[in-house]
């Protein structure tokens, strides 16, 4: 057995190189998420999610790995102290903290090689600033009239940007988005519905124990197991291309058992065909993509309020939905 601190200089290396990855991911975040969710530009939805999924170290992995370094250190005091009277006690501590010191190593090389490099890439879903539509209803979209209803698809999501503890993420509902929109986008003037709901029991914040505390402990999914929202009436539209109409509308959200008056803006859209080739679609295809905000004061979780760092939650609505008939 040679120097009794040799061990430490695995955990140190591992908490630079830990340290490294952190700061390359550019996030701030505190919590690690194996397989972490990125967005990336798409011409079609606007944004998209990667296929790629790297590891997302946080800064309570690497306070884990600031303990075992120290941990070594301190043992290397007692082996040293034990070493002239108790020899093999003193190689067996030896010995536990190069194993715990090497064990420190996996958590940054498996974080390098699962990548995470992908250019334009966001951390979350980044703000959208399609052209809003001021006054006057106009512009037309070259589909049936009829019924047209959510379809799962990559594209079909709701996502709530939360900043929350210092850091910010995405509250996320993609696996059981429905709803419909039954009227004319030929004509935006004649009568129109429009609702979509979701299972708040799919939220996903990409880490679980916080995803399950969204679910139960904030939305009260086993209480209100829906969140709907529906179309009153609409504002303002207009043609921002051949194949997109900007918005305004209002509507009512159903939230956690309140029920609130939302002002809605955003775009509908047309896809063509080389569009649906690459979103994988058939049939007559309707984009809708829309942004609101909750002020957090006024809905149910107004007694968490202090849990947040901001006073609003900006929503993103995106839905594929595809014409069933007249």
């Amino acid at each position: 057995m040679k120097s009794p601190f040799a061990p430490v200089l695995l955990p140190l290396a591992a908490l630079i190189a830990s340290l490294a990855r952190w700061l390359l991911q550019g996030s701030g975040n505190n919590f690690t998420t194996l397989n972490k969710r990125l967005y990336i530009p798409d011409p079609d939805l606007g944004w998209a999610i990667a296929s790629e999924h790297p590891i997302w170290l946080g800064l309570e992995v690497i306070g884990v790995i600031a303990g075992v370094a120290f941990g070594c250190a301190v043992g290397g005091f007692l082996i040293r102290k034990l070493k002239p009277k108790r020899p093999r006690l003193a190689q067996g501590l030896w010995i536990a903290a190069w194993v715990a010191g090497a064990a420190t190593l996996i958590v940054p090389i498996a974080a390098f090689a699962s990548g995470g490099g992908i250019e334009g890439a966001r951390d979350t879903l980044p703000d959208r600033a399609p052209g809003t539509a001021v006054e006057g209803i106009a512009g037309a979209l070259e589909l049936p009239a009829g019924r047209y209803e959510i379809v799962p698809h990559a594209g079909t999501s709701i996502t709530a940007r939360v900043s929350a503890g210092g850091e910010a993420f995405d509250a996320r509902f993609a696996e059981d988005v429905k709803g419909s929109f039954a009227g004319n986008p030929r004509d935006l003037k004649t009568t129109f519905t429009a609702e979509a709901n979701v299972g708040v029991a799919t939220v996903d914040t990409g880490i679980t124990p916080r995803s399950n505390s969204a679910r139960d402990e904030y939305l009260q999914a086993a209480k209100f197991p829906r969140i709907t929202f529906a179309i009153e009436k609409l504002l303002a539209a207009a043609q921002t291309s051949p194949n997109q109409v900007a918005f305004r509308a209002t509507g009512k959200l159903d939230f956690v058992g309140k029920q609130h008056l939302i002002e809605v803006t955003g775009t509908l859209g047309k896809p063509d065909d080389a569009a649906k080739t690459r979103l994988g679609l058939t049939g007559e295809i309707l984009l809708v993509q829309g942004d609101l905000a909750l002020v957090i004061k006024e809905t149910a979780l107004a007694s968490d309020a202090k849990d947040f760092d901001g006073d609003r939650i900006p929503v993103h609505v995106s839905l594929v939905l595809r014409h069933t008939g007249g």
